[in-house]
């Protein structure tokens, strides 16, 4: 497939151009005369291949990406063809970054080029799960209700990311604050009173002892404590990229951690149930469903679980079967899946499941950060505490010396 770039003429007698892709001329003319355009000429070109990985590498807002599912649905219920509602909407946002990509989605419409297809040359903004439910909505000619259900996906994975934030902007800043001043205390306060300590030549206490050192490491090692603390990260990052056995052994253990693995569980059991619900309403069939929902996830023990599931289910295996092999999965969600295909509403099941954990995730992150502030204020009391007492010993020898 190439890019061709043209120049023809419509119904109307008026001259058009354009790019789109396909196999040679020939194909270009007969994709060209079924939508009503007549080609004059046409030269290939790697101009649309350049734009298209242009515009892709560009970020879009989500609530630009909601406004549009949520327009379209409704454009297309009210009867406005495909082609008339992306050109609508390509000039309603020729002020944001997604104006430009629906120029180019309205641009292969018209001559042709079925909307999924389009959207396959802009991966970073849609999505194999989007591309793919585009296409069944084509096929069955329910794409208003496509539209319908990525709208009601988006909104709520930006309405659960907005409550993370908001949740997490008071542990946060109670971190911060314990930080600058434990910081404070090691640079500034202990260091005044080693120079005491060095000039009165007194005995120091092990305590003092431990604590002069941390304060010392701090005043002299910060380069190398920083450095470290900007490789850690970065190294893990490459790990878990380039090691999958090393990203399922963390993934794994990170579920095992107490108090925050459940609720790192039950978001990757939430997206599963929640993605898979919307792909299989959607007309994908279930072993599609699952090899794009295992990506979705963001958890690679939950994704090994789906792919090991999805095999069982390619060799007849009811999926509630292949689920419930892997301990990642609760009873309660195996149960309720198995309720669901025995009852052929399996799609109503998932997304029972994602609606309890859209509550439960909410109140466990109030429960979680309810927990992390008494310990943080614990903590910051007693290295305080700690400090003082390394103080306060060498002065109380001094005392006794007298």
């Amino acid at each position: 497939m190439s890019f061709y770039r043209y120049r023809a003429c419509n119904s109307a007698g008026e001259n058009v151009t354009g790019t789109v892709e396909a196999e040679n001329i020939s194909a270009l003319e007969n994709r060209l005369r079924t939508a009503g355009i007549w080609l004059l000429e046409a030269h290939e070109s790697n101009i649309a291949q350049v734009d298209a990985e242009s515009v892709s590498s560009a970020t879009v807002r989500r609530a630009d990406l909601i406004t549009f599912f949520v327009q379209m649905s409704l454009l297309l219920r009210a009867g406005i063809t495909l082609a008339q509602a992306l050109e609508r909407l390509a000039a309603d946002f020729s002020d944001t970054k997604l104006g430009p990509i629906l120029d180019h989605l309205y641009e292969a419409i018209s001559v042709g080029t079925p909307l999924n297809r389009a959207m396959e040359h802009y991966p970073r903004i849609f999505s194999p799960q989007i591309v793919s439910m585009i296409q069944a909505g084509e096929a069955s000619g329910k794409l208003p209700e496509v539209f319908d259900n990525l709208s009601a996906y988006y909104e709520w994975l930006d309405q659960l990311i907005s409550d993370i934030r908001q949740a997490l902007i008071y542990p946060l800043m109670v971190l911060g604050a314990a930080l600058a001043l434990i910081t404070m205390l090691f640079t500034f306060v202990v260091p005044k009173f080693v120079s005491l300590l060095t000039d009165l030549k007194l005995e120091v206490p092990t305590l003092t002892r431990i604590v002069m050192a941390i304060s010392n490491t701090l005043i002299h090692g910060w380069p190398y404590i920083i450095t470290f603390a900007i490789l850690v990260p970065i190294a893990l990052k490459i790990a878990l990229k380039r090691s999958p056995s090393f990203a399922l052994s963390f993934d794994e253990n990170l579920m095992k951690i107490p108090i925050f693995g459940s609720l790192v569980a039950m978001f990757g059991i939430s997206r599963f149930a929640q993605n898979l619900s919307m792909l299989y309403k959607s007309g994908i069939p279930l072993l599609k469903g699952l090899e794009i929902t295992r990506g979705l996830v963001g958890n690679l023990a939950i994704s090994t679980a789906i792919d090991d599931a999805r095999d069982h289910v390619a060799q007849g295996t009811p999926l509630s079967k292949g689920l419930g092999k892997h301990t990642v999965f609760p009873p309660t969600v195996i149960t309720m899946i198995a309720t669901g295909e025995s009852s052929g509403s399996l799609d109503v099941a998932l997304q029972s499941i994602a609606d309890y954990y859209n509550k439960m995730i909410p109140r466990r992150i109030k429960i979680v950060f309810s927990i992390f502030d008494p310990i943080m204020m614990l903590s910051l009391i007693g290295i305080v505490g700690l400090v003082a007492l390394s103080v306060i010993l060498p002065i109380l020898q001094l005392w006794s010396a007298r």
